[in-house]
């Protein structure tokens, strides 16, 4: 469990030392705001679970405080309380007119449709049109936060709210920032919107050495990991040690974090990450088409996959505004702790809550709860959060646990060398018991049959002991110094900027992308309103089209052609053997002497 700093660190200096510096996407419309200046504005609703009728407003707008926040959370501590910081959306009108202001900032897109296929682009219809079945942000939410947000922030102070802590041997500094909406979707073409956003940076430290005299402590402790919140990264992937060359710190102490344009998520390299949501079961259906696409075309390997995946991008560029050190934007520190009383006694949710199932278009809850009341793993179990329970703090923490282990693993293999002297003896007792037995006996009788189970035990013994030998040479190498252990070497999967294809797509290839669903689904429309008995050939037809047109575009013409082909043959091959048994094996036979020709020319190719 995470507990309060050692006695006589100063915990407001340790994290204006290492506060980071955060940069954002040039379009972006929200930066952290102070929760005094959000509640100020909102309005508070209230859900009775008993009977769970719809949201009720307890304090309107302009009447409320964080002592007032909290008086009423503790009064009805069994009430589902959510924060709304605009009473509703902007109309057409309204909307037209903050979208004309030329001092809105201002954003440039990229095509993330020419990153996928078509099918990709089905799904991501299919995305959409669920949006209007669950709960989601109504259209010009946007627009109307950023409207409030962007005049009650004016001239305000910037801050961060920083949580300091101990667990496990680290000190845990914790930057959390609080955005007045997420506007990913709406914005920026992304997942999801939700009214509200809290975002955090950890910084864990180690002792350095022997107590040094300072002011603060700072001097006593130096930076070992770093981790931001993101989407897709949890546990030891959330996390980057502070000498990895993805990470970048001003003055040596204060890390640069890449926010998401709308999402503000964390990135430690600027780009735009490519996120391609894919359902587990189509995924690897296309997993096997493209590694039967590659055995046939050997030519089309590596080449990046475009034919399935909900596509978004995350736009971490990095090149609009900047806050922290070094900066025309400095920070505004604010320690809290379990005791501030709007972090511990408010657990309802910062924003309007969609009641979304899948959770992606809920605002959240703040900085110490998850949405149902239950406290974040982050806040109190950091060192867990990100899987540093595994991982000493220190040097010598590390070599302490390595000779631990060490004198372990020779302990046990101690063990096992007298364990497989024991049990070579049993086996070879049994077995020249099993020879000199009657040959029926032996194979039937208990005699045989002990001796395979007794052989099966000796088998394991020694691969257990086999891997514990491993197991000590690879940890007395580390011991000795002789391996240097590479800054990923935790990671499971590496989040780094995917810029897409070696040149940026042209203009007819983005239009296509864009327009091809929408082309196909009219054709589909058109002729099942004529009632066409050959609609389902319309169907075929136009999706060859589009898809020749696409890949003469990608110039990909040749693999698509042959792809065609392929499927082709299949089909005929699939059809003629439900409809003529004989036929059909004669087709397989032919298809298989072809494909085991062409093996055999490949391989007698590659000799020479």
């Amino acid at each position: 469990m995470a507990a309060g700093l050692p006695d006589g660190m100063d915990a407001l200096a340790l994290v204006r030392r290492y506060e980071p510096v955060v940069r954002y996407t040039a379009g972006e419309l929200f930066l952290p705001m102070s929760v005094e200046a959000y509640v100020r504005e909102a309005a508070l609703w209230a859900v009775d679970p008993a009977t769970g009728q719809s949201a009720t407003l307890v304090v309107d707008h302009g009447k409320l405080d964080l002592d007032r926040l909290c008086g009423r959370a503790n009064a009805s501590p069994n009430a589902q309380l959510q924060l709304r910081y605009v009473s509703g959306a902007l109309n057409r009108r309204q909307l037209r007119r903050w979208r004309r202001d030329p001092d809105r900032p201002k954003f440039r897109s990229t095509s993330r449709f020419a990153a996928v296929g078509l099918f990709g682009r089905l799904i991501d219809a299919v995305f959409r049109l669920s949006l209007l079945l669950r709960g989601r942000v109504p259209g010009g939410m946007t627009a109307a936060v950023h409207q409030k947000y962007r005049a009650a922030a004016d001239g305000e102070p910037i801050p961060y709210y920083a949580h300091v802590s101990t667990d496990g041997g680290y000190v845990v500094l914790q930057y959390w920032f609080f955005y007045a909406m997420n506007d990913w979707r709406s914005s920026f073409a992304g997942v999801n919107d939700h009214e509200a956003d809290w975002e955090q940076v950890s910084i864990y430290l180690a002792p350095i050495g022997p107590a040094v005299a300072s002011r603060d402590g700072a001097a006593q402790f130096e930076p070992v990991w770093v981790a931001f919140s993101s989407h897709d990264e949890v546990g030891a992937d959330v996390r980057r040690r502070s000498d990895d060359p993805d990470l970048t710190w001003v003055d040596g102490t204060h890390p640069v974090v890449h926010a998401g344009a709308g999402s503000h998520s964390g990135g430690y390299l600027a780009g735009e990450y490519l996120v391609r949501v894919e359902p587990p079961a189509l995924a690897r259906l296309f997993g096997a088409v493209v590694r039967g696409r590659e055995l046939l075309f050997p030519w089309t390997r590596g080449r990046p996959r475009t034919g399935l995946g909900i596509p978004y991008v995350d736009y971490k560029r990095g090149d609009g505004a900047k806050v922290g050190p070094g900066t025309r934007r400095p920070w505004t520190a604010v320690l809290i702790d379990d005791a501030t009383p709007w972090v511990r006694d408010f657990g309802g949710l910062w924003g309007l809550d969609t009641a979304d199932p899948f959770g992606g278009e809920r605002a959240p809850a703040g900085p110490r709860y998850n949405r149902n009341g239950s406290i974040r793993e982050c806040w109190a179990d950091p060192v867990a959060w990100a899987g540093l329970d595994q991982v000493p703090p220190t040097p010598a923490a590390r070599s302490q646990v390595r000779i631990e282990r060490l004198a372990e693993l020779e302990h046990r293999r101690d063990q096992l060398d007298a364990e497989v002297t024991a049990q070579q003896q049993v086996v070879r007792r049994l077995a020249g018991a099993a020879t000199f037995a009657p040959r029926m006996i032996a194979r039937r009788g208990n005699v045989g049959v002990e001796l395979d189970q007794q052989s099966g035990r000796l088998r394991e013994l020694r691969a257990t002991r086999r891997a514990v030998i491993v197991e000590m040479e690879n940890l007395q190498r580390i011991y000795d110094d002789r391996i240097d252990v590479p800054p990923h070497a935790h990671l499971r999967r590496r989040a780094v900027p995917d810029h897409g294809p070696r040149a940026a797509p042209g203009l007819l290839l983005r239009f296509w992308t864009e327009a091809s669903l929408s082309v196909l689904l009219a054709l589909l429309g058109i002729a099942l309103l004529l009632n066409l008995a050959s609609a389902p050939l319309v169907v075929v037809a136009a999706i060859l089209v589009v898809t020749l047109v696409e890949a003469m575009l990608r110039r990909r013409l040749l693999v698509f052609l042959l792809g065609v082909f392929v499927v082709a043959v299949l089909t005929l091959a699939i059809w003629l053997f439900v409809t003529n048994l004989r036929v059909g094996l004669g087709a397989l036979a032919l298809l298989a002497a072809f494909s085991l020709t062409l093996a055999n020319l490949r391989s007698l190719l590659a000799r020479r």
